[in-house]
């Protein structure tokens, strides 16, 4: 148990630490309350808030794509986001847990379209296929950091996701050891309370 919690602290302890790094601000959130998250985190631009908006959306997901209600609730949230951005803005999409790569490259948040394209198609917009998802998005968030903006990562958790993940190592395609697949599994269902943890 010790060594479980050793590995979830150091896991998350080396994202935090990249996001301070450049001052990358981290938001945790379900995605049933995704819609309102948007709602109340990113009103429509005006003169009160000019500040570009740079942001990493980094979405749990299944081994296959989406499941319906997913899929719904992500489209609507993204469309009402496109609503309410600029093309001043970029967004970019990762995902995490049942596999793990970039969805969407750095993307102007007006073409909706190709957002959609990718939640339609969530899977086979991963060309490549990485084996930890967080590190992936915090890393990417510090390749694309952009000091004239708000640099945030977005994790959005999904319920609906399977726990029955197969968390074989997919840059190689070696299986992992069982031990493993329950590291990751209590690592995703502490992950709220350990951001929290981290950010006080």
């Amino acid at each position: 148990m010790k060594t479980l919690i050793i590995l979830i602290f150091v896991s998350f302890a080396t994202a935090v630490s990249i996001a301070q790094e450049k001052n990358i601000d981290t938001n945790s959130v379900s995605i049933e309350n995704f819609i309102t998250f948007i709602v109340e985190n990113y009103a429509i631009k005006n003169n009160v808030d000019p500040a570009s908006k740079n942001i990493t959306f980094l979405i749990q997901t299944q081994d296959a794509d989406l499941d319906t209600e997913s899929e719904i609730v992500l489209k609507q949230a993204f469309k009402l986001l496109s609503s309410r951005l600029t093309d001043d803005d970029n967004i970019s999409i990762v995902t995490y847990s049942g596999f793990n790569g970039i969805a969407l490259k750095q993307s102007s948040p007006k073409d909706i379209k190709k957002i959609l394209f990718v939640l339609n198609n969530f899977k086979s917009s991963v060309k490549e296929f990485h084996n930890d998802g967080i590190e992936l998005a915090y890393n990417y968030a510090k390749e694309n950091f952009d000091e004239n903006a708000v640099n945030t990562v977005v994790m959005v958790r999904n319920p609906n996701a399977s726990l029955s993940i197969n968390t074989y190592n997919r840059a190689s395609k070696e299986p992992s050891k069982k031990k493993n697949n329950a590291v990751l599994i209590t690592a995703m269902s502490l992950l709220p309370e350990l951001l929290a943890i981290i950010k006080n």
